[in-house]
């Protein structure tokens, strides 16, 4: 898998991941919201919500019996709350926990007047009528409602706990507070508040704060109905002769019924449960976001510092991976494949490590090089040396006016000061022609040849020269004509200096083959094969050196240990490589390779 699908797929991961997140975060919100609104619905009324609960499990077993959700009975009994289903003529078909003072049969008048509270009944009842396989049925709940008891309590009993009021008012420590009032003081921690029939406080006991004094007709209505919008659960009863008005005010969540256990903070209003729900979900959201690009920004970045560190040490010369606390590179684990986080950037990993172990390669070659320059400049300074010592020495003799030389005698100093010139000449020339060929591309005059006559004539003029007839040359021409474009003289130095140098470092009886070759279509080479010494590793991996060469000083009176470089400048110049095989002790073989492709 490339770089670029491998990062496109792991961004498609995450992008993937944060959807699902959101998705999650999405459901688990409405649910939640769902959750939150019924429990707005049971707080706001009793009725409703609750009854549609408990009609929703409802169902008739084949033997008659009644079914409710268990869960939901077992909450009506947390909240000491009671049950009865009515068929069509009020009678009860069905009670859970009823308690003895419940009637078992109700006439029409009868229920109207406990459900509007018209007629003294001691628990707060709540109706649910829907038909049901054809049938009317009759939900009943009831519980006691201690706030709505002392509230009644308070205005059946009138002065007497207008008298209690005042006391409580002025600080009076002990007061005769009836039983229900009493235990909401204690329970619930309510306040009271009495009201004139036009709404104005007379006297008060421990009111919430934010409370007026004075209640317009709407606001006692609204404060009655919404509670949840004041956070304060309000109930009233008002005195039938006076007309005055008893409240208590209780913290908004002492209002008894059914409550189904929900999830979460509680809540008082629409508004509040939005933003709770979604301000959850915006944090839960930030978090995997930010969660997720920690993770990101340490997936990406560790390897990303990790290939600059690497970097900074090519720039000081230091080749080598960084190394953990353990001595292994940071990027793999102890089988030495790539870690997890590095995958993505795999191409780029062994992109650098190609190029430090490129950079050291170079590095300990150009250190070669200088070595072995100084060495040939050493040497290349003696090889100068000698022929212009001879030079100068013969000129100081013939400038001495000690001695008479004859003409033969000077025409031999002649003789021997032009050879040792020509020779430092060829020197000079072949490192000319080495920069010549390594710097410029305009250096070759391309003509088309045939090779097998062309290479025929240079290896027949080398064999013929009286100073190798003690090797044994063979030419092997191609069996097919081959053209190729060449420049003449560059071509037959090429020749010579391979050909000199395989007979230079063998020995007399040698036997050297050259040979041209065909190939494919648009290939063909020449063979230099020998049967003499061979070569070590050492001296085939510095053969085209330039300052390498393969004997010393002493060795040889002749060769700049340029012949080898120079040759291969030429073959890659006219579109060729060199390719070398020997063994010590088994000859060599010296192949240049041309392409068609490559000509130019």
């Amino acid at each position: 898998m490339t770089m670029r699908r491998r990062f496109v797929m792991m961004f498609i991961r995450q992008w993937l991941t944060v959807g699902v997140i959101t998705a999650v975060c999405i459901v688990v919100m409405f649910i939640w919201l769902a959750s939150k609104m019924t429990e707005l619905d049971l707080k706001r009324s009793f009725s409703r919500p609750a009854m549609e609960t408990l009609l929703d499990s409802y169902s008739v077993r084949e033997d008659g019996t009644v079914h409710l959700s268990p869960k939901l009975l077992k909450q009506i009994e947390i909240n000491g709350g009671w049950l009865q289903l009515l068929n069509e003529k009020g009678e009860v078909t069905y009670s859970y926990l009823t308690p003895s003072d419940v009637p078992q049969k109700y006439t029409p008048g009868e229920l109207v007047n406990y459900i509007r509270r018209l007629q003294p009944f001691p628990y707060r009842l709540y109706i649910l009528i829907r038909p049901i396989s054809g049938e009317m049925v009759t939900l009943l709940y009831g519980i006691k409602d201690p706030l709505d008891m002392a509230a009644r309590q308070l205005a059946e009993e009138g002065s007497s706990s207008e008298q209690a009021l005042k006391e409580a008012e002025h600080g009076t420590e002990s007061i005769a507070w009836p039983d229900e009032v009493n235990y909401v003081l204690q329970e619930h921690g309510v306040g009271i508040q009495l009201l004139d029939q036009a709404g104005k406080e007379l006297h008060s006991y421990r009111l919430p704060s934010g409370l007026p004094d004075v209640y317009p007709p709407q606001e006692l209505v609204l404060r009655l109905e919404y509670p949840e919008r004041y956070g304060v659960r309000l109930e009233m009863s008002t005195e039938e002769e006076t007309g005055r008005m008893w409240l208590i005010h209780a913290p908004y969540d002492a209002a008894p019924g059914i409550q189904l256990t929900a999830i979460g903070p509680t809540v008082y209003n629409e508004v509040q449960l939005l933003l709770y729900g979604f301000g959850s979900v915006a944090v839960i959201l930030l978090l995997a976001c930010g969660g997720l690009s920690l993770w990101q920004g340490n997936r990406f970045g560790t390897p990303m510092l990790h290939v600059m560190q690497w970097l900074q040490n090519l720039a000081h010369q230091h080749y080598k991976e960084p190394v953990g606390r353990r001595g292994r590179p940071r990027s793999k684990r102890r089988a030495g494949r790539l870690k997890w986080r590095y995958r993505p950037y795999a191409e780029v990993m062994y992109t650098v490590q190609e190029l430090s172990q490129q950079l050291e390669h170079h590095e300990l070659e150009r250190e070669q090089n200088d070595r072995m320059r100084e060495e040939w400049i050493a040497s290349l300074s003696h090889d100068l040396k000698t022929p212009l010592s001879s030079i100068y020495g013969y000129a100081q003799l013939l400038r001495s006016s000690q001695y008479e030389w004859g003409r033969d005698e000077i025409a031999e100093f002649a003789s021997t000061m032009a050879e040792k010139a020509e020779y430092m000449d060829e020197l000079i020339q072949d490192l000319n022609l080495l920069y010549r060929l390594k710097n410029a591309s305009d250096v070759l005059q391309l003509e088309r040849h045939h090779m097998n006559m062309f290479l025929k004539e240079a290896v027949t003029r080398i064999a013929e020269d009286p100073q190798w007839l003690s090797y044994e040359i063979q030419w092997s021409p191609a069996s097919d004509p081959i053209f190729y474009n060449i420049d003449p003289k560059a071509f037959r130095r090429m020749m010579d200096n391979i050909i000199i140098n395989a007979l230079m470092h063998n020995p007399e009886g040698t036997r050297l083959k050259v040979s041209l070759q065909k190939g494919s279509e648009s290939e063909f080479s020449v063979h230099f094969e020998d049967n003499g010494l061979g070569m070590d590793e050492k001296t085939q991996a510095n053969l085209f050196q330039r300052y390498y060469r393969g004997t010393d000083t002493e060795s040889s009176s002749s060769g700049s240990g340029l012949g080898m470089a120079i040759a291969k400048e030429i073959a890659e110049g006219h579109g060729g490589k060199v390719e070398v095989r020997s063994e010590a002790g088994k000859g060599t073989v010296i192949i240049v390779m041309f392409s068609y492709a490559e000509n130019v």
